[in-house]
């Protein structure tokens, strides 16, 4: 017998933006402490685009983690919305930041692995939460 969960509109909308909120902001504390070490110690340029998937799957770890507490199933779908919703932020800051915005083919890549690594991170923690 399967349990019936409803969740209304608002909550589900909340439990999104808190759970991407949640991601862009470790990304940006993440990203700071990486500058930091950038600056202070001699470290390749070959180590910035590891570094940073890191720190991108860490952030939807703990983002689509507090979304998947409230909203309890459809871990694919609900990563992939949480994903989805961190990309577009991330890009908007990135780009305010950088002072231009550029739609080039490594940006599509980007967003495809974000989508792939945010519904799977989003089944993996489903099955967390459901244990």
């Amino acid at each position: 017998m399967q349990k019936s969960l409803s969740i209304n509109k608002k909550d589900g909308a909340l439990a999104y933006l808190t759970g991407t909120l949640l991601a862009i902001s470790i990304t940006l504390i993440l990203i700071l402490v990486f500058a930091l070490f950038i600056r202070f110690f001699d470290i390749s340029n070959a180590w910035i685009f590891p570094v940073n998937q890191v720190i991108k799957i860490v952030s939807l770890f703990f983002g689509i983690y507090v979304t998947l507490k409230k909203l309890k199933s459809q871990g694919l779908l609900n990563g992939v919305i949480v994903a989805t919703l961190y990309f577009v932020i991330n890009y908007v800051i990135f780009a305010i930041l950088q002072g231009k915005i550029s739609f080039v083919l490594s940006n599509f890549y980007d967003l495809i692995l974000t989508i792939a690594m945010g519904g799977l991170i989003g089944i993996i923690v489903v099955n967390i939460i459901k244990k």
